[in-house]
């Protein structure tokens, strides 16, 4: 019966035993063990997973005893297979056994398998996601990883990357890229902290990725440095998408490691991720949620870039509140606290930036609510320092605590709160203002108060009296503990931007802030009148704005009390005095008395403004209110009808207050309050001023003062009170004869009684006119008209004596008698001697006294000169006669006292001196109308005159009876003729006639009628737009202001008459006409400049205007003369009502015309083109001046050179307003039309001899400047002119390098030169003008670059200075790295070009090409890499000293390090050559090459596999006639030869075939004659013969030859060479057991040790150097002997011993050898002992070898054992005890006599010697001895 067939699971169970067998046969046979496994380990553990359980259970087995035979290194699994395996199985169990086998040999296998099994390793890696495994696999991954070669960014290699490494699938890549990142955050465990300790942030899943028990991760951690620099650099590889590898590259920016964080932050510069990816921010956000301190940082800064952060509001919140978090000791948060004080303000500076960040857009987002809990939480963390006083004073705190409150302001600004959380907020920034002690936040605090008022609705706070409370608490906060500072200013802009303007607390706060502080700051004080100032709301609110009401509010500041108030101490406060204790003054105690008056003051202007509801409040409205109210009769009598309506007690009350105000003894505050008194009862009604009169005798001390101005208010005060019918005859009647009293005999009086005397008498004439314009009685009483006839009487008498007069005048009163020593005509004849004087008191009386002088003979009909009879026309005649006068002011005076003569009290003049409510007319004289037609038609004569102090007088004198007296029918009937006259004092050069005729004008033209308007628009356009200005001379006209054209003979021409004389002297009568010329144009600017001021422009506004004026008035808007400019601009402004309309519709003219006159041949009309044209295309469409553009440039450049320096600036600005013009359009769009139209006008002006390289530097500097912008915003629309703009660019920055460094260059030496040129290559790639190029530079493509290439060629050859080549290679560099497809068809052409200027003899210069060519060397193609690097090195050889060689250098390292991959593809030719290179006699050029062989080689081995090649280098080199190159090559070859044998001294030899390519060209370089270095080359020669040992035992030739280079080069006549030479000889004679050279070195040797001990040789030798080498010689010789004997294994030991001892005896027992001996002879000595008894069957003549022993121990000076160093002490005891070890070998014998003589030295060098251990070293001897 046959046998049953085996069953499935037999079968597997016999296969698997039959591997196992296998395996077990070969188990200690390790090559057949790794052969056998590579083929069955895979399919065996595929059995693992086997159906049946018994097979399972035999492979564990046998995997499990497997482990044990796989322990030497020679086996090695099959890694790839078992990986394949691993990603193609479903089994679990197979997977981990394939795992564990991976591991075993991941380490054995070569780099390049390990490589190549990288993308089965990444393939379908996402598949192992979350599986315990997966530690595993990442482990082994991240070896692999350590390999791989990573291709240069940007390269086609780069691009493919990603598949090649088997990440095709998204997945995979994602899943890479999350294990990358929880590697980069992984640290290594420290001190006895376990790895879930030292990475308290990472997860339990992160952390099991890394199993601490593992030995696997134990290998990882030890490498972890090294393997985060590659995973990052793998990270920064186009393996990953930008959005990849974001948020690992984010981590490694946090790393510790620099090496890191670099690649980190150069992956995140160069990421294309948009922060405004909704899921990329929330990834930020969550890893932001569990990440360490140090990357929360770095994930702050990216959202600090996000505005899509910015909404998630929650997110944010949980930000906020992770990284404020306070420290918290055993919390379980504690991992996610930053680990130091340094992490922790980096965090949360990062923190306050991102916050910044969100304050500043997140409101802007719709939804965004968490301002106040943001504002909430930054408060806590102010507090969390200390608040208000900060704990910590560090600058870092500091800065935190700024960057805070910095916050808290922008996110106040706009913050969603409620209005008390508001106010709460400021309360708290108040008290931080005031108390925080940090003097850096303040800037900050009083910002985010600032801040916070733009988010306070002033209508919220109106009623608010804890708002209000607050504020005025910090207004009147005293500058003590707990304050450090005032919070005064922040106050006032709180009152003034947080409260209504009619709210009367925030004006009350703005008093203080004027007047309520000593020595208050100016900033506060500006604060408060900007506060009080109705212009300040009107200007941005005009609408809406109320006024406070002056009655509320002069009762809440002198009726009420208004807390906090200072004290009535009554204590004087810097000397000033105090108020009473009364209800009026209770809110102005102490400091705040000054603001007393400030209240008053404020009050009566807004009572004021409320009269005269239709004012205009402008800036300085209060001056032109005063100025309307004093000149205006209309403007008073509506405040007199406001104030007859008013609430009279309110009014009664203010009154009141300003005279309690006034009656406070010596206090400043006098005169401004009855200065406010005056003014508002002045225009109060009778019935008003009636309740005051009770007040009256308290003004009496007031007119006693001896101030001035205080006695003179005070006298309208008592002409306004005393006067008041209320008061009966009786009190009038007193109080005028206590005045009387007062000024009676007053000029004898003197002091304060005089100015008693000066004020009663000025309050006697306002009593008694009042009470004539009261209308009542008058008391008894006689006028003192002496003090005005006097002579005698003091100058300040008489003064108030006019004052006095002229009031009482006013009402008919005192008039003087026609005879008498007071008569009429004795006062007239004082008055106006006053008057000639100048006495504008004087003037103003005679005025006064005309008015009241009632003449009747001829009074009604007075002939054209009948003006000038009787005492009126004595007056006027006086009047009329001071026109000489130079001061301006005192023609006003003398014009309204004309008008007082002729129009009596129809003159508004007098009219508005009436301060009392006047109930009588029959003191009111009425106009003379003959006397007033006569004085205008002699004002017209007058205003026809030359005479220029007349024609000044005359045109003010005519513009004030225009003013005060229009309304007579006299002078309406001759507003013709006063329009003709002002018409021609617009010629006057005089400004102030000019200004008074053209406001004479307007007035002309506001009083008369439609035909008189009429004529005087038509006159002036003429005037204006006339080709000419006529101007009429007489002999005596003056033409030019004095010294306006000196003669040089202290002279100058003004008149007429003066140019005819001058014309005649030099007998040129051309003169006459060149000076009229001039005058005429004079007169034409006056003319011009007198335009447009006091209301002439409404006259033009309302003609028609010719089409013509538009160019001319346009461009004199700009005229260098301020004047002019302003008068123009008025004109403009009424002419044209909508002025961009008219520019448009005229727009063509003006430009013509500007174009035209910007070339003119006056400068004025130059420089004003130049700035009309600037404004006319500024803010314009490009169309509507495309026409223009090039004739602009045009221009624009050619008055850029200019003579005039004020027209270049104007050039310069025009020039400046055209290039911004065109860099805003090109921001704005540059893919328009417009812009590209722009450029293509400006870029070909900018970049021509008229631009960059115009030779006036202004001109060049602001085209290029003009450039670099267009290039930086010029985008795609560059693309035409990239080729021009580039190469000027780069020739530019030679040409505008400064002058200065040329100079110092070329006086600088070499060692300067080249640091100077570092600074100037530093400067080009920082210069802006680089940065201009690399912005174009951005736009190319291939059509650009076919118009770049050949300019930038020509640029290249071309280039002379340094900086412009340095330029040259950076555009190369960028081309080739950012545009290598469009540059590569002429990459060829390029590289070849910089083969020369890579030689350039500036080294910066070849350097920066060199690295160029590297880059280029990216994109050629492979023939042309190689010719270039043959190239280089034929340049390396042909050069004919060693810059050429440095060059080449250059060359070489910067392709090795910029093109590694490049370099290593051509390592062929450029590794020997850079072997042989880094032997370069020359310093600079070895130093690179070695860096180029340290990078790409690193070690001997490398030089195995290049022998043939450098060799043929080297040989090349020997055969040269540089002898540089000669001694290089030598260097080469012994170097080589060195490495040679190193790499092969672990395999026994250099092999044949090598000592044969090697020895022909080390035979050669040995030959050389000796030169500096030689000894290096020699050096390498012993050791390469030990090596070469079957090759020369091989070839008797060689050897021979061998040993005659070692004798030939021991004899060579070379002092410095003879030492090394000797070293070398008996180092061969060691390496060549085989010869037997003692005697040979003996005689070469033994002549050089006896000019030692020749004195006679020393003596003559003994020159300077020479004796230190003759010692180095001796000791090199002696040594040579010493060892140089023969290594043979069948030597005579003692009979060499013997022959080296006869033969350096007589020199080892002279003196002068004792150096050299301890230095060389003891460890000679010990070598040679310890060598003796190592050789077997050594053993000689027992006599002569004791013999030979003793004198070797002789030579060790042990009778001397104290000498020597301590090396050397040690050296001899270590020779005692080598030869006593040789003794007991029995090389060596001693005798019993010699033993004892050796015991005796030796127990005295344990006695002499000092060292305790070199003591116990001799005892040990002793013991050896016995």
């Amino acid at each position: 019966m046959a046998a049953a067939a085996p069953s499935p699971e037999q079968k597997e169970l016999q296969l698997v035993e039959t591997v196992e067998f296998k395996i077990l046969g070969v188990a200690n046979k390790e090559q057949k063990l790794h052969e056998l496994l590579q083929r069955y380990l895979a399919p065996l553990i595929l059995k693992a997973a086997s159906d049946h359980a018994s097979v399972r259970g035999r492979v564990i087995q046998i995997l499990a005893r497997l482990k044990t035979f796989i322990q030497p290194p020679q086996v090695i699994l099959p890694v790839k297979a078992l990986l394949q395996q691993y990603k193609t199985t479903e089994s679990v169990v197979i997977k981990q056994l394939d795992l564990s086998f991976i591991l075993h040999s991941l380490e054995r296998i070569d780099v390049e398998d390990r490589r190549d099994i990288l993308p089965i390793a990444l393939k379908g890696l996402a598949v192992d996601e979350n599986q315990p495994r997966a530690a595993t696999l990442l482990n082994i991954i991240l070896r692999l990883i350590l390999d791989i070669r990573i291709p240069p960014r940007g390269s086609k290699d780069d691009e493919a990357f990603r598949a090649a490494i088997g990440l095709e699938d998204a997945a995979d890549a994602k899943y890479l890229a999350y294990l990358v990142g929880v590697f980069l955050r992984l640290r290594a465990a420290s001190g006895s902290q376990t790895l879930a300790q030292s990475n308290p942030t990472l997860s339990s899943l992160e952390l099991a990725l890394f199993p601490a028990e593992s030995p696997d991760t134990e290998k990882l951690l030890r490498r972890i440095s090294e393997t985060k620099i590659k995973v990052v650099t793998l990270l920064a590889s186009a393996a990953f998408t930008d959005e990849e590898k974001f948020l690992p590259a984010l981590y490694a920016a946090a790393s510790f490691d620099g090496r890191v964080a670099s690649t980190g932050e150069e992956i995140i510069k160069r990421s294309s991720v948009s922060l405004e990816d909704k899921v990329l921010v929330e990834r930020l956000f969550s890893a932001h949620a569990v990440l360490p301190a140090v990357n929360r940082t770095r994930i702050l800064g990216m959202l600090s870039k996000s505005a899509i952060s910015t909404t998630m509001t929650d997110n944010i919140m949980k930000v906020v509140t992770l990284d404020f978090m306070p420290p918290q000791e055993g919390s379980s948060s504690n991992a996610l606290q930053p680990s130091s004080a340094l992490e922790r303000t980096k965090l949360h500076k990062a923190l306050f930036q991102y916050l910044s960040w969100v304050a500043q857009i997140g409101p802007s987002k719709k939804g965004f609510s968490i301002g106040p809990q943001l504002i909430q939480k930054m408060r806590e963390y102010v507090e969390s320092q200390g608040w208000p006083i900060a704990e910590s004073s560090t600058a870092d705190d500091i800065n935190l605590r700024s960057r805070a409150y910095e916050t808290i302001g922008l996110l106040a600004r706009s913050a969603d709160m409620p209005t008390d959380d508001k106010l709460n907020l400021a309360a708290w920034l108040f008290r931080s203002l005031s108390e925080d002690s940090t003097n850096d936040a303040i800037v900050n605090i009083d910002g985010a108060l600032s801040s916070l008022t733009a988010n306070i609705d002033p209508s919220a706070t109106a009623g608010n009296l804890m708002f209000r409370t607050m504020l005025l608490t910090y207004m009147s906060l005293a500058d003590e503990p707990p304050a450090v500072r005032s919070t005064r200013h922040a106050v006032v802009k709180w009152a003034n931007q947080c409260l209504p303007f009619s709210d009367v607390y925030a004006r009350w706060i703005d008093i203080l802030a004027i007047a309520g502080q000593y020595n208050e700051r100016n900033d506060v004080i500006e604060q408060g009148h900007k506060g009080l100032d109705p212009w300040t709301y009107f200007a941005h609110n005009q609408s809406s704005t109320k006024m406070p009401d002056w009655k509320q509010m002069a009762a809440a500041f002198f009726d009420s009390l208004i807390e906090p108030a200072p004290e009535a101490t009554g204590q004087s406060i810097n000397g000033m005095p105090t108020l009473p204790v009364r209800p009026v003054f209770q809110n102005f105690h102490g400091p705040r008395i000054l603001a007393f008056p400030v209240a008053l003051k404020y009050c009566k202007n807004l009572m004021l403004l409320s009269a005269l509801d239709d004012f205009i409040v402008q800036p300085d409205w209060m001056q032109a209110l005063s100025a309307q109210l004093k000149n205006d009769i209309k403007t008073q009598n509506r405040v007199r009808a406001y104030l007859q309506k008013v609430d009279s007690k309110a009014l009664v009350f203010y009154l009141q207050t300003c005279l309690e105000g006034a009656f406070v003894e010596d206090s400043p505050i006098i005169e401004d309050c009855i200065r406010c008194f005056v003014e508002v009862a002045s225009l109060a009604s009778g019935e008003t001023v009636g309740q005051l009169t009770s007040h009256t005798m308290g003004l009496l001390p007031l007119v006693k003062s001896n101030n001035r101005e205080i006695r003179t208010l005070a006298a309208k005060a008592v002409g306004i009170l005393a006067a008041h019918p209320v008061n009966d005859a009786d009190v009038t009647s007193n109080f005028s004869g206590t005045l009387q009293s007062f000024f009676d005999n007053a000029h004898r009086k003197a002091g304060p009684d005089l100015n008693a005397a000066e004020g009663a008498l000025i309050a006697f004439g306002h009593l008694m006119s009042r009470c004539i314009f009261y209308n009542r009685d008058l008391p008894k009483t006689t006028y003192p008209l002496s003090y005005l006839s006097d002579e005698s009487t003091p100058v300040s008498l008489f003064e108030a004596a006019l004052d006095s007069f002229a009031q009482l005048w006013s009402a008919g009163l005192s008039i003087p008698a026609s005879e008498g020593d007071h008569s009429l005509e004795v006062i007239r004849k004082r008055l106006a001697a006053q008057a000639k004087k100048g006495n504008e008191r004087a003037i103003a009386a005679l005025g006064r006294l005309a008015s009241a002088i009632n003449e009747t003979t001829g009074a009604t009909e007075v002939e054209a000169e009948g003006w000038e009879q009787g005492t009126l026309g004595a007056i006027l005649k006086d009047l009329f006669g001071l026109h000489e006068l130079k001061q301006v002011e005192i023609h006003f005076t003398v014009g309204e006292a004309i008008t007082a003569a002729i129009a009596r009290w129809d003159s508004d003049q007098i009219k508005l001196g009436m301060d009392v409510e006047c109930r009588g007319e029959q003191f009111q004289g009425k106009a003379l109308g003959s006397l007033v037609t006569a004085v205008l038609s002699k004002l017209f004569k007058d205003c026809k005159g030359t005479k220029p102090s007349l024609l000044k007088a005359s045109g003010i004198w005519l513009f004030c009876i225009i003013q005060y007296c229009s309304h007579i029918e006299q002078v309406q009937s001759h507003l013709r003729e006063t329009q003709g006259a002002f018409m021609r004092l617009l010629n006057a050069r005089d400004e102030l006639v000019q200004e008074t005729a053209s406001r004479g004008l307007s007035l002309v033209y506001e009083r008369g009628d439609a035909d008189l308007k009429s004529a005087l628009v038509k006159d002036l356009v003429s005037a204006f737009t006339g080709s000419s200005t006529q101007l009429k001379v007489e002999e005596d006209t003056e033409l030019f202001e004095p010294g306006a054209l000196p003669t040089g003979e202290g002279k100058s021409v003004t008149s007429y008459k003066d140019i005819v004389n001058l014309a005649n002297e030099v007998g040129d009568q051309r003169l006459v006409y060149k000076f009229m010329s001039l005058a005429a144009n004079a007169a034409t600017w006056s003319t011009r400049s007198a335009f447009g001021r006091f209301g002439l422009s409404n006259i033009l506004s309302e003609s028609e205007v010719d089409p013509k004026l538009y160019p001319k008035l346009y461009r004199y808007r700009f005229d260098p003369n301020s004047n002019v400019q302003r008068s123009m601009d008025d004109i403009w402004k009424s002419l044209v009502k909508d002025s961009n309309a008219t520019v448009d519709e005229h727009f063509d003219a003006i430009m013509e015309d500007l174009l035209k006159s910007i070339l003119g041949r006056e400068w004025r009309m130059r420089e004003a083109s130049c700035a009309a044209v600037a404004e006319l295309v500024h803010g314009r469409p490009f169309v509507q001046y495309e026409k223009y553009y090039r004739e602009i440039w045009t221009a624009a450049l050619k008055v850029l050179d200019d003579v005039k320096g004020s027209v270049r600036e104007a050039a310069l600005k025009l020039c400046m307003g055209l290039s911004n013009g065109l860099v805003r359009q090109l921001e704005e769009s540059n893919h328009s039309g417009a812009a590209k139209a722009m450029m293509k006008e400006a870029l070909p002006f900018l970049l021509s001899d008229k631009g960059i390289e115009n030779s006036v530097q202004d001109v060049q500097i602001f085209a290029t400047i003009t450039v670099m912008k267009i290039c930086k915003h010029g985008g795609v629309s560059l693309r035409p002119f990239i080729a021009d703009i580039v190469s000027h660019m780069l020739g530019l920055l030679s040409t505008i390098e400064p002058q200065q460094i040329n100079y110092h260059y070329q006086r600088a030496g070499e060692e300067s030169r080249d640091q100077i040129d570092k600074l100037r290559s530093q400067m080009v790639n920082q210069s802006p003008i680089s940065e201009a190029i690399e912005n174009c530079l951005r736009f190319v493509d291939g059509d650009v670059m076919v118009q770049l290439a050949p300019k930038l060629e020509a640029t290249i050859k071309s280039a002379i200075g340094m900086p412009t080549k340095i330029g040259c290679s950076r555009v190369l560099t960028t081309l080739f790295t950012r545009h290598t497809n469009d540059i590569k068809p002429l990459s060829g052409k390029f590289l070849k070009l910089l083969e020369k200027q890579t030689l350039d003899k500036n080294d910066e210069v070849s350097q920066a090409y060199a690295r160029a060519a590297a880059y280029i060397m990216r994109a050629v193609e492979e023939s042309d890499r190689q010719r270039f690097c043959s190239g280089l090195v034929e340049l390396y050889f042909n050069g004919e000293d060693e810059s050429r060689r440095q060059k080449v250098s250059d060359v070489v390292v910067s392709l090795a390090k910029i093109s590694p991959d490049h370099f290593s593809s051509q390592e062929a030719d450029l590794l020997p050559f850079t072997y042989l290179g880094s032997h370069d006699t020359d310093e600079y050029t070895s130093k690179v090459f070695k860096e180029v062989w340290a990078q790409h080689a690193g070690s001997s081995r490398t030089v195995m596999r290049y022998i043939p090649e450098i060799v043929a280098l080297v040989e090349r080199c020997l055969a040269t006639t540089q002898w540089a190159l000669k001694h290089t090559g030598a260097l080469s070859i012994s170097a080589m030869a060195s490495d040679v044998a190193s790499a092969t001294e672990m395999t026994g030899g250099i092999g044949e075939a090598n000592c044969k390519a090697l020895w022909p060209a080390y035979d050669k370089a040995l030959a050389l004659k000796t030169f500096p270095g030689k000894e290096k080359v020699l050096a390498s020669f012993p050791k390469f013969v030990k090596s070469a040992d079957a090759f020369w035992q091989g070839d008797a030739q060689v050897a021979a030859q061998m040993k005659k280079v070692a004798i030939r080069e021991a004899k060579r006549n070379n002092d410095e060479y003879r030492p090394h030479a000797f070293h070398s000889l008996w180092e061969f004679a060691k390496a060549r057991p085989d010869l037997n050279l003692l005697s040979e070195i003996t005689d070469i040797v033994t002549p050089y040790l006896d000019e030692v001990t020749d004195d006679s040789k020393m003596d003559v030798d003994s020159k300077e150097g020479k004796e230190d080498r003759g010692l180095d010689t001796a000791q090199n010789g002696l040594e040579a002997i010493a060892r140089g004997y023969t290594r043979s294994p069948s030597r005579d030991v003692p009979a060499v011993a013997a022959a080296v001892i006869k033969t350096l005896q007589p020199y080892l027992t002279n003196e002068k050898f004792g150096s050299i001996k301890r230095e060389v002879w003891y460890k000679c000595v010990t070598d040679f002992m310890a060598e003796a008894a190592e050789v077997k069957g050594a053993a000689g003549s027992s006599a002569d070898s004791a013999a030979t022993l003793t004198a070797y121990l002789e030579s060790l000076d042990l009778d001397k054992a104290e000498t020597g160093t301590h090396p050397q002490r040690v050296q001899r005891i270590d020779a005692v005890a080598a030869a006593l070890k040789a003794t007991k070998a029995g090389v060596f014998g001693l005798s019993a006599e010699g033993k004892g003589r050796m015991k005796e030295l030796v127990e005295r060098a344990v006695k002499e010697e000092r060292a305790t251990d070199l003591q116990r070293s001799w005892k040990k001897i002793l013991e050896e001895l016995e």
